[in-house]
């Protein structure tokens, strides 16, 4: 029974609407990283945390979804900004996809009536799942093309995702989003990059980047 209990507490403030979905609306500054409100309880507190950690970051706008005005993507800000951040189609490589949302949906489906959370339809959920796999992380080939920083990326990149395909950025751009992965990196505890391994992997992936 207390199992149960606690996956259900957990499930509850899983959620709640982090304060980084509706940024307007903070009063507490210390919630703009996604801490626990202050008026949880001590084991509350670590519910919600422990809840929180496997979240996408904050930061992502609807706006900021590739084609904001589409249905898929107002179906995203409609639904998924309900419980956490919205999350960057690109953050899941197709292959991956159908599984996360699933498992979100059969979340959504157990949380009591009594937290207002909307559930998609059928139709919607759809529509939904087309957009985040137009619009998911494109992935390397099977065979990485030589070049210094190749062994850094594979190992570093794989961590949490599928490798990326290192044509779907600028050189330009490449600096900016794996300094954001950086930072997705240090809030998901995994270990720092080491030496000259920032620099090599930039190096590699601008090497190979999509000439704009």
């Amino acid at each position: 029974m207390r199992s149960q209990w606690l996956l259900a507490v957990v499930a509850a403030l899983a959620a709640l609407p982090l304060p980084a979905c509706r940024p307007a609306d903070r009063s507490d500054r210390g919630q703009e990283t996604g801490a626990p409100p202050a008026s949880l309880s001590g084991s509350d507190q670590l519910l919600f945390a422990a809840a929180s950690i496997a979240l996408p970051p904050p930061g992502l706008s609807a706006a900021d979804l590739p084609e904001p005005s589409s249905p898929g993507a107002q179906l995203v800000a409609q639904y998924c900004a309900q419980c956490h951040a919205l999350p960057a189609p690109a953050s899941h490589s197709a292959t991956d996809w159908p599984g996360v949302v699933r498992r979100m949906w059969l979340r959504m489906e157990g949380l009591p009536a009594s937290l207002g959370v909307n559930v998609p339809t059928i139709p919607e959920r759809s529509a939904l799942l087309d957009y985040l796999l137009a619009n998911a992380l494109r992935v390397s080939g099977a065979t990485l093309p030589p070049g210094r920083g190749r062994e850094d990326f594979a190992l570093v990149c794989s961590r949490c995702h599928a490798l990326p395909d290192p044509r779907m950025h600028s050189p330009g751009d490449w600096p900016v989003v794996f300094a954001r992965m950086e930072r997705n990196m240090e809030r998901m505890k995994s270990p720092p990059l080491r030496g000259t391994q920032t620099t090599d992997i930039l190096v590699y992936l601008q090497s190979l980047a999509a000439r704009r």
